[in-house]
């Protein structure tokens, strides 16, 4: 029964990120470089697996639901962005950045994760920077 349940997680990782495969490309020709440090990844507690300068994944020991608060704390309370509010949705917040007098876009995807021995993790968070 484990392992069956892990190989759905596995699935739905995979599709997670293959659906929302289009927002990966990167624009201006870029797709490589780190995630922009102004913008902050739930990292605490986590680590980032991979990133470039519009993508990031982030593991964490949280669960889907504690990451989703910890982003509200992050970009709302803290950054002042603007949250988008929808039914069954990756959390997606607009920003305004003084520095080019533009809206930025950032959302997150979750993929719930079970632990193994070699890795704790109970959440992947997708992150996704969309340039103005």
């Amino acid at each position: 029964m484990n392992k069956l349940a892990a190989c759905a997680v596995s699935t739905a990782t995979v599709a997670v990120v293959v659906l929302n495969g289009g927002a990966a490309v990167a624009r201006d020709g870029e797709s490589s470089g780190t995630w922009p440090t102004d913008l902050p990844l739930p990292i605490d507690p986590g680590t980032v697996i991979s990133q470039s300068s519009t993508t990031a994944v982030v593991r964490s020991t949280d669960t889907p639901a504690v990451v989703r608060t910890k982003l509200d704390e992050l970009y709302v309370a803290r950054k002042g962005c603007t949250r988008k509010l929808a039914v069954n949705r990756p959390r997606d917040y607009l920003c305004y950045d003084p520095d080019t007098d533009k809206t930025l876009e950032v959302y997150f995807t979750f993929a719930a994760l079970d632990p193994t021995e070699s890795d704790a993790s109970l959440s992947q968070t997708n992150a996704f920077y969309v340039k103005g």
